[in-house]
C-alpha cells in the first residue's frame, strides 16, 4: 500500500514523492534484450518456437525490479522524512525533521548527465546518517527537505510561544494517535500525558 493512503498522521502534509531514478532498472532491460536475441536466434534457426517460451524468466525479472522500484518510496512532509520500500515484507525509516542536523547530496559524472544521485541526512537519532539512493532531481529533493526543516523549526518556535492550555487538546490528540499507532507505548504515552499537564 502507497504509504499516502497508509502512513499520513492526523495533520500531517504531503511535500514531496520520489521513486528512484528508472536508471536503476537499465542492467535488467539491457538483460532482457540480451535474452530476447539470443532466444529468437535459437527459436528460428531451429524452428522450435516453444523455446520463446524461456523469454519469460528474463521478463518475469524486469516486471519484479519494476515493482520494487514501485515501492521503494522516499517521501518529504511537514513533520519528516520518510524511506519506505519492500513488495512483500515492507520497512520504513522516518527522520522527523527536527533531528535533521545537515543534509547533503552526490553525482556522478554520469548522475549529473542524467540528473540523478544520492542524498543523505545526518541526523540526532541512533541511526546517525541515511543515504537516499538514485534520487531523481537531488538537489531539487534537498533543497526541499532543507526548506521544510526551516519551515517546521519555526513553526515549532511559534508553538512554544503560544499558552500551553491552548497547545493542550491538540498535542494530546498526537500523542493518543502515536500511541494508537504503536510507535509508543501507553506507559510511555500516560508520562508524556502527566508532562504535559504538569506544566500547566
Amino acid at each position: 500500500m502507497s504509504f499516502i493512503k497508509n502512513q499520513l498522521l492526523p495533520g500531517e502534509k504531503l511535500i514531496a514523492l520520489a521513486h528512484q531514478h528508472p536508471v536503476v532498472l537499465s542492467k535488467v532491460v539491457l538483460l532482457n534484450v540480451l535474452a530476447a536475441v539470443i532466444i529468437g536466434i535459437f527459436s528460428f534457426k531451429l524452428a522450435r518456437y516453444w523455446i520463446l517460451l524461456f523469454y519469460l524468466v528474463p521478463l518475469a525479472s524486469l516486471l519484479w525490479e519494476i515493482l520494487v522500484r514501485q515501492k521503494k518510496e522516499y517521501i518529504i512532509t511537514d513533520h519528516r522524512v520518510v524511506k519506505q520500500e519492500g513488495v512483500i515484507s515492507v520497512s520504513s525509516f522516518d527522520a522527523p525533521l527536527d533531528k535533521i542536523n545537515n543534509v547533503f547530496y552526490e553525482q556522478t559524472v554520469l548522475g549529473r548527465i542524467l540528473n540523478y544521485g544520492k542524498v543523505g541526512l545526518e541526523t540526532a537519532s541512533e541511526q546517525g546518517t541515511t543515504i537516499f539512493e538514485f534520487i531523481p532531481h537531488p538537489v531539487k529533493f534537498k533543497n526541499c527537505v532543507v526548506q521544510e526543516r526551516q519551515a517546521y523549526r519555526s513553526s515549532r518556535g511559534s508553538e512554544m510561544r503560544v499558552p500551553a492550555t491552548e497547545n493542550l487538546p491538540r498535542l494530546l490528540e498526537e500523542l493518543a494517535s502515536l500511541r494508537d499507532r504503536k510507535i509508543i507505548t501507553p506507559d510511555e504515552f500516560e508520562a508524556k500525558k502527566k508532562t504535559l499537564l504538569n506544566k500547566l
